[in-house]
């Protein structure tokens, strides 16, 4: 059970950081997210209502973008560290766990988005309109 839980708490890091934007200082906008994370083999599918102030924290600097993290993976399931928010992208690590630290990186592209961990998980997301 734990290893779903953490898996799913994975997926929402990286679906989480799912972003729309040419924009560097606009990396996410409010809407419904979907998409698909691949960890350990299996893939699972993901949806998101993106809420104003969540985007606008995605938006922010590392500070805020941390806040955010730890608003939607509790400190007692994952410890997240060494944040940056630069440009199109989102870098930070998450230890959870006996799992050992992993290092996810989310590029945002226009409407899409694609994040990797240093362990082998995948990401991938876009905007599909209005929250449902």
């Amino acid at each position: 059970m734990k290893t779903h839980q953490y898996l799913t708490a994975l997926s929402m890091l990286v679906f989480g950081c799912a972003a729309l934007s040419a924009c560097a200082a606009d990396r996410m906008s409010a809407g419904q997210w979907v998409g698909t994370t691949v960890a350990g083999g299996r893939t699972f599918s993901t949806s998101s209502c993106i809420s104003q102030s969540d985007a606008d924290a995605i938006n922010g600097d590392a500070k805020a973008v941390g806040a955010y993290l730890e608003k939607i993976i509790p400190p007692s399931m994952c410890t997240i560290s060494d944040i940056k928010a630069e440009g199109r992208q989102i870098v930070y690590t998450a230890s959870c766990g006996g799992t050992g630290a992993r290092v996810v990186t989310t590029t945002y592209h226009g409407d899409s988005s694609e994040g990797t961990d240093n362990k082998g998980t995948t990401s991938q997301a876009k905007l599909v309109g209005p929250c449902k």
